[in-house]
């Protein structure tokens, strides 16, 4: 599940967000935004599981922070995709705004997945897991309205955010779920598992 859902992730910051933000700024914006993404991440990591357990006053536990990234970085990814689909609608083709909508709400449905994964095997129970899932979807339709009502100040910033969020999703794929994936007795299992992932993604994605 770890391989499967790291495949998803990575072809999504390749083509659903780095690919989109060079089309839409150029190389620069989309760069800048995806070192900032990495950076946010490198710092989010070894605090967020803290602060966590700080307020549940609880000892913490690797696998539910490792989840908790993953649920995070998943989360920022969909702000953009969101825009995008607000974006999409705001301009002049309606139909153009239908299939944006179309492609992304098929592609949430194997990134809710990669998110409840993890907090299953973390030991939430599948209600937790799936309700945690929704929730990181929430964001794309509060951020479609927000990107058709400033679509013209959201088509400058939109390279920037494919940048980061594929920053954000890149290095938590390669740092957490990749190792974890990639046990001795496991490994070309879920080394073909990451590929599979990656090639329904790439499907999903080219496909529609």
């Amino acid at each position: 599940m770890n391989g499967f859902a790291a495949g998803l992730m990575l072809a999504a910051s390749v083509f659903s967000l780095l690919i989109p933000g060079l089309e839409l700024g150029g190389l620069i914006p989309t760069s800048l935004g995806f070192i900032v993404g990495v950076a946010f991440i490198l710092l989010l990591k070894d605090r967020v599981h803290i602060f966590y357990y700080k307020l549940r006053g609880q000892s913490p536990d690797k696998g539910f922070s490792k989840a908790l990234i993953i649920f995070i970085a998943l989360t920022l990814h969909n702000m953009p995709e969101g825009l995008s689909v607000g974006v999409a609608f705001a301009s002049s083709s309606l139909a153009l705004g239908f299939s944006v909508a179309l492609a992304i709400g098929i592609q949430n449905i194997p990134e809710g997945f990669a998110v409840a994964a993890p907090l299953f095997k973390s030991g939430y129970s599948r209600k937790k897991a799936f309700m945690y899932s929704v929730f990181s979807g929430v964001v794309e339709p509060i951020n479609a309205i927000l990107g058709y009502i400033l679509v013209s100040l959201m088509v400058e910033i939109l390279p920037y955010a494919f940048g980061f969020c594929a920053g954000a999703m890149m290095f938590v794929v390669i740092n957490e779920m990749i190792p974890e994936a990639q046990h001795d007795e496991y490994l070309d299992k879920s080394t073909l598992s990451i590929m599979f992932g990656f090639l329904v993604m790439f499907i999903l994605d080219k496909a529609l």
